[in-house]
This record gives C-alpha cells, sequence and structure tokens, in this order.
C-alpha cells in the first residue's frame, strides 16, 4: 500500500530518520512496521524494507561503543594512511590492498552481527536470522519491499526516494 501523497510519504520517513539519528532506537519503529505488516497493511517484504531502514542508525553509533569494530576500524585507517589516503578519502572495496579488503570484510560481518544482534533483542529474531544467516534474501526481500512502497525504477510517479545509507566501512566518515 502507498501514501497517495508522495510529499507527505518522503517527509514522513525523513522525519523518521532523522529521529532515529538523533536517538538510536529503532525498536518502536519496527514494532509498528511488524504490526502494519501483520494487519496486511504493508508487504512482509515492505517490513524488511523498513527494519533496513530503521537499523541505519545503529552501525554509527556502534563504531565507538563496540571495541572490535573500533579496532577493526583503526587496523583499516592505518593501512589507509600507510598508503597515502588523507582523511576523507577512502577506497572502494575492490581497489583496497588485499589487507585492507580482509579487514573490510570483518568489519561488515561484525557490523552485521551487531545489528542482528539488537534486532533480535527487540524480540524479532526471524529477521535476525535471514539478515545475519541469508543476507542475500534478506535483501531481496528489502528491495522488493521498497518496490512495493515506492514503486520500481520504471515508474515516475515513485522513484527511489532516499537511497540506503549503506553500512560503509568508518573511513567513510
Amino acid at each position: 500500500m502507498r501514501e497517495p501523497n508522495r510529499e507527505r510519504s518522503l517527509r514522513m520517513l525523513s522525519r523518521i530518520r532523522e529521529d532515529l539519528d538523533k536517538v538510536p532506537e529503532p525498536g518502536p519503529w519496527i514494532d509498528a512496521a511488524r504490526t502494519l505488516s501483520e494487519r496486511l497493511i504493508i508487504s512482509d517484504d515492505a517490513l524488511y524494507y523498513f527494519v533496513e531502514v530503521f537499523t541505519e542508525c545503529l552501525v554509527p553509533v556502534a563504531m565507538n561503543s563496540d571495541a572490535d569494530l573500533a579496532r577493526i576500524g583503526a587496523e583499516m585507517d592505518a593501512i589507509e594512511h600507510a598508503h597515502g589516503l588523507r582523511e576523507g578519502e577512502f577506497w572502494f572495496t575492490e581497489e583496497g590492498p588485499p589487507e585492507w579488503r580482509s579487514l573490510n570484510e570483518a568489519w561488515e560481518r561484525r557490523a552485521n552481527e551487531v545489528v542482528a544482534s539488537r534486532v533480535r533483542e527487540l524480540g524479532h529474531a526471524d529477521i535476525a536470522d535471514l539478515f545475519l544467516n541469508n543476507s542475500a534474501e534478506f535483501k531481496r526481500r528489502s528491495a522488493k519491499g521498497q518496490v512495493d512502497l515506492w514503486g520500481d525504477d520504471d515508474d515516475d510517479d515513485y522513484e527511489d526516494p532516499l537511497p540506503f545509507r549503506d553500512v560503509v566501512p568508518p573511513s567513510v566518515y
């Protein structure tokens, strides 16, 4: 189901994201999306899309509070510095040296564990399990949910309003 007023829907999602950036507590929003899904107001796939959107706020917080993410991030930063990258410069994943790519993979695994753990704590173990154990299926369902809500790329009336902020290594921030 789509909100018929495109501008209103964009404002609502933008405000939710801003609120989550200020107070990174996605629980009530995930619960609300689950309720809408259970009541058949949104698709199950849209629930996965919303979980992805609502949990984006968790990784930036974890970068400062999770010892493993902080350690891996510092090691990545040291490699970047040793290769002459300045602050604000970064490699695309396939461009970095092998040791950096290995750390990047470890960082992404840990970031995903942090997100899945929080989603599980919030009472959504089924979603956490899919996110952690079958990321391709989670991404497929989330992408389908995004289309369910916003339309596909060919739909001129409902283009993707706000692209995802992908989980990226701390060197990008």
